[in-house]
């Protein structure tokens, strides 16, 4: 049996001479024969990625509370929508009204370059009484809003968004709504689950072990349907101590997280982990730094690891701009500023 996206299921038994025969076959079509790849939509991380997420890999996004890990999954999402894919977010921490605020104003700061409506401008005026009128007129009179919300309703059908708080959405109900999707639309989605600590696993002895499941289950996932699977990872409250730069041997159930994942991105503050004497000879770059995240690769099962990328935040529209750079500064393993 063959998934959406033409990969064999979990489980199959294929000889040297097949997969050889079924490699030919797809180069005289014209098509690829190596794994579906989904850009990110961020040019200096796809050239780490040699071209972005593929199809059968687990990306753990990781990093402190506030670091922006839902913002820049979300816009992974999206991205991969606007250019013309498919996408689907399992959502545990936010409703998805939440996320469409975030995605209007997104959508308008990546369209519109000067003042565009805020997600703070777009809740407000969502959460005004609108005396009856549509979607279409409350967006009206907010700068970019309403190019926003036609470039949504283009790709809209291709955007999916799950509420997956409480305990119903285990990774059995993950995998039929990513068959659904994909069957529905012919396409296999690119995957974000928000996040990977609360996917609930009923006979779990504790939370080292429900995490292990999970990641394990996000795994087979990715390789049965083929697709990229991009899980949000929580810090383990023990190393969430001040003066500590995060890591991967921080996240929660680390040990399982790190064997099962293919990719491990870590966002941090930048200025959290410049070196210090970045800051005590020029003052000024404590405002420029903290203006900015870095992203840093920690694994990379495909390519190169040890990439340390920053990115501009704009966190008002619920956004990182994308066109981001290698780090050129000295960084440390702990933080400089100590809260």
């Amino acid at each position: 049996m063959t998934t959406p996206s033409g990969r064999l299921g979990g489980g199959a038994l294929r000889s040297l001479a097949s997969l050889l025969d079924d490699t030919d076959a797809a180069l005289r079509r014209g098509g690829s024969a190596g794994n579906s790849v989904w850009s990110s939509g961020f040019p200096a991380l796809d050239a780490t990625l040699t071209g972005g997420f593929r199809a059968g890999e687990l990306v753990l996004l990781g990093g402190p509370q506030g670091a922006g890990k839902t913002t820049i999954g979300l816009q992974f999402v999206r991205n991969a929508v606007a250019a013309g894919r498919t996408g689907l977010v399992f959502s545990y921490e936010h409703e998805a009204h939440t996320l469409f605020e975030r995605l209007i104003s997104m959508e308008a700061a990546e369209r519109i370059e000067g003042e565009v409506a805020t997600v703070h401008d777009i809740r407000r005026a969502l959460e005004s009484e609108s005396g009856g009128l549509s979607l279409e007129d409350v967006l009206t009179p907010l700068p970019g809003a309403l190019p926003a919300y036609f470039a949504l309703e283009d790709f809209g059908d291709r955007l999916h968004i799950h509420e997956s708080a409480g305990s119903k959405t285990t990774l059995a109900e993950i995998r039929r709504i990513v068959d659904d999707v994909a069957q529905t639309t012919g396409e296999a989605p690119f995957v974000l689950v928000d996040y990977v600590q609360k996917v609930p696993i009923p006979d779990a002895r504790d939370g080292e072990s429900m995490t292990a499941a999970a990641a394990e289950g996000l795994k087979e996932l990715a390789l049965a349907s083929g697709v990229p699977v991009v899980a949000v990872a929580a810090a383990d409250k023990a190393s969430l101590v001040a003066g500590r730069r995060m890591r991967t041997q921080d996240l929660s159930g680390s040990s399982t997280l790190s064997y099962e994942s293919d990719i491990v991105l870590i966002l941090s503050e930048k200025v959290d982990i410049v070196a210090r004497d970045h800051l005590i000879y020029d003052l000024g770059n404590v405002q420029r730094f903290s203006d900015w995240c870095v992203l840093t690769v920690e694994k990379n099962r495909h390519g190169r690891a040890g990439i340390e990328l920053e990115f501009h935040k704009d966190f008002t529209h619920g956004r990182f701009h994308t066109d981001g750079r290698e780090v050129k500064e000295r960084l440390i393993d702990e933080r400089v500023f100590v809260s």
